[in-house]
């Protein structure tokens, strides 16, 4: 087994060892680096900033949110992954977006893919596919130390995982690695139940997915690699079944009627409910329709939290599904309802459509666009009020979807703490 050098951990720039690097959001520089940080992330990502921009008690480098950044160049994404050390990617698009990406993407390309997917034998509970890596000699680096070989590692998962579509995948040398660990940072990672309420991990499952690009960064000799988490907020299935459960009963019945004779004509018996609720009724349905995927957001953010790596979560536009789940983020670490609606409403500049696909589609063809583009802060005050009125607090809905109050805590310190 040999072992090549440690990547420096991130924060490292607070170390007295002079050998350490320090990355960019851990410069001593202060104000003047931050500020320069933050101007390369906005010219580098579409509808991109860091939440320490809403929120000052959240250090920058921490917390990204942005756009699709799947035409990122390669300068810019080597920034992100070697200089921000971003090792998540938390992808909040439905699959149907994602096959619109460029096959060339360059940070696309530098991602493990893993999709998280619901069973519909158990619902409300999430299983994730590892969807491998790319087929050369990579480096490992865990959390808790040096670099490996993978191809001199002597567990046979590890030496055998990374394939494009073998039998063995990412998440079994995910597995190898964490049997290696040391026992104090398995109790970390185990921590919490593995069956949430609202069910989103399987026990048996709960360990691989608990583990992140924080646990295991795949390089290519020195190419930093990330994983791309593929939890989708919005599909058309959901959706749909969603909305009819805010439409009256005989109306949905007249529509799906009307359907198998006019398909314009049952478009019209729906679209004055979508186009009349909005933003607002949208914002509601997903949180509502998507409290799995919700909770394993969250988790994925605390994961990458507690190995102290930044992470990014992004979908289409940047603003709805992304939006939601920043106020969540936001609303844990202890900012103020105005500084979410303030983070939102930066996004009323960006005006697109993101609907998972569904804008594009003969069904909802009258959208009123114009109204779906924006973000006003009118948008996120409803929708905390939304969660006022029938959770009580944001904290009281995140542990209804399964992220509860020790964990909340726990993320809370991480995101505004030292690390």
């Amino acid at each position: 087994m040999r072992f090549l050098r440690a990547i420096p951990r991130h924060g490292s720039g607070r170390s007295r060892a002079a050998a350490h690097q320090r990355c960019s959001c851990c410069s001593s520089n202060g104000p003047i680096a931050q500020s320069i940080m933050l101007t390369r992330l906005h010219e580098a990502l579409p509808n991109a900033r860091d939440l320490n921009e809403a929120f000052p008690a959240i250090p920058p480098g921490r917390v990204i949110r942005c756009a699709n950044p799947s035409a990122t160049r390669a300068e810019d994404v080597e920034y992100l992954l070697t200089e921000l050390r971003v090792r998540d990617l938390i992808d909040l698009r439905a699959a149907d977006e994602i096959r619109e990406d460029d096959s060339g993407s360059a940070l696309m390309g530098r991602t493990v893919m893993r999709s998280y997917r619901r069973s519909w034998l158990r619902p409300g509970q999430l299983f994730f596919q590892d969807n491998g890596v790319a087929p050369v000699k990579p480096t490992i680096t865990t959390a808790m130390g040096p670099s490996l070989d993978a191809s001199e590692a002597t567990t046979p998962a590890a030496s055998s995982a990374i394939t494009l579509d073998g039998a063995q995948t990412a998440s079994a040398f995910t597995r190898s690695l964490l049997d290696q660990r040391k026992p104090e940072a398995m109790a970390s990672t185990s921590s919490g139940q593995s069956h949430h309420q609202g069910g989103v991990v399987e026990a048996a499952t709960a360990p691989a997915v608990r583990c992140c690009a924080a646990d295991i960064a795949i390089r290519k000799d020195l190419i930093v690699m990330a994983v791309r988490h593929n939890i989708s907020l919005l599909d058309r299935g959901r959706y749909y079944f969603s909305l009819t459960s805010r439409i009256p009963v005989a109306t949905t019945a007249a529509a799906l009627l009307t359907n198998f004779v006019s398909k314009p004509a049952a478009r019209s018996l729906l679209l004055p409910y979508v186009n009349g609720g909005g933003l607002p009724m949208l914002y509601e349905m997903l949180l509502e329709s998507s409290r799995p995927e919700i909770c394993q957001v969250m988790e994925v953010l605390l994961r990458a939290a507690e190995s102290r790596h930044c992470a990014m979560f992004f979908c289409r536009a940047g603003k709805d599904r992304t939006g939601l789940v920043a106020a969540l983020v936001l609303a844990v670490a202890g900012a103020s309802e105005e500084d979410i609606v303030e983070d939102y409403a930066r996004s009323d500049a960006y005006h697109r459509v993101a609907l998972a696909g569904l804008e594009s589609r003969e069904e909802l063809a009258g959208l009123d666009r114009a109204q779906f583009e924006r973000a006003p802060p009118e948008v996120m005050r409803a929708t905390l009020d939304h969660i006022r009125r029938r959770y009580g607090s944001m904290a009281e809905y995140l542990t209804r979807v399964g992220f509860g109050p020790d964990r909340q805590q726990r993320l809370r310190d991480l995101l505004t703490g030292d690390w």
